[in-house]
Formats: structure tokens, sequence, C-alpha cells
């Protein structure tokens, strides 16, 4: 089986707009909830709310195969539903951020790749590295500025994390 491909970045929720604007304009892509009541809220517009977002793209999305969860009510969408990244938001929890990432899994499919390659190399590009105390990190431009006034501090692990 193929390795996935992660990359690992602290944005801000005031960072989080950006990228679901490069998701539906520059991607033709999808922002999709994991899980939901209802199948047809699975599909959402933004990452305002919940811990993490799955993109896809639009001209792939009747595609993708949600699995209905019967004990708990619900549906549930993840990488195993089709070509899909990933999106784990950073935690923000007071005044310090944990990182996010995005992964995603290898697919023969070139349309996806193509996209997934391109928000990758986008993201790198709207969250530069720079200096942490334990090397360079990625950072948003909101959390670059918040982690420069001293208002915000990084997190290396996330929570639950045992490193």
């Amino acid at each position: 089986m193929a390795t996935g491909r992660q990359l690992k970045v602290y944005l801000h929720p005031e960072d989080r707009p950006a990228v679901d604007d490069y998701v539906r304009r520059e991607l033709g892509g999808v922002l999709l909830r994991e899980r939901s009541a209802d199948r047809a809220s699975l599909m959402t517009t933004d990452s305002r709310d919940g811990m993490a977002r799955l993109i896809g793209l639009a001209s792939q999305a009747a595609r993708l195969e949600p699995r209905y969860v019967e004990p708990r009510d619900e549906w549930v969408m993840s990488l195993q539903s089709g070509p899909l990244i990933e999106w784990w938001f950073s935690k923000l929890d007071d005044d310090q951020l944990y990182p996010g990432r995005f992964y995603y899994l290898p697919h023969d499919d070139e349309p996806f790749t193509k996209a997934a390659t391109s928000l990758f190399t986008w993201v790198r590009r709207y969250a530069p590295a720079v200096p942490a105390e334990w090397g360079p990190e990625r950072l948003g431009p909101a959390a670059a500025e918040m982690v420069r006034a001293g208002k915000l501090s990084l997190r290396r692990n996330p929570p639950g994390s045992r490193a």
C-alpha cells in the first residue's frame, strides 16, 4: 500500500477562510464534513465549525461513498470513501495553538493527484516556514502575526499525542 502524504501547519481560525476560498475557486473543490446525521449535510461551505474537513473535487463528489453507521445513526466520510484530502484543523486552546495537517493517500486518479499537489504547494506558500524554538514550522498569516505579537504560543504536538 502506498504511503500517505502529509503537511503539518499551524492555521489560526482566521486563516481558514483563505483555504476554503482556494479549495473552491482554484481547485474546483468541495469541503465535506467527516460525519453528519444526514447524507446531504456532509457537504458544507466552510471550515468554521468542528475539528476537521475533507476536501474533494466537485466533479467527483457524486462518486464518493459515505458509510452509514446504524448504531450512531449518522453518515461517515473518510479517506476510504474515495479520493479525499483530510484537513485536521489546528487546535486553539486559550493562547496555545497546536498543529493541524493536510493528509491524503495517493490515488491513480490524475485530477485528484493534481489537485492535492496544487493544494500542498499553495499551503506551503500561504503558510511559510518560520523559526520556532524546536525548528521551522509553517504558520498561516494570522497565526504568524499573533505569535509575533505575543498573543499566541505554539505547541509542538497535538493534544493527546505521546511525543
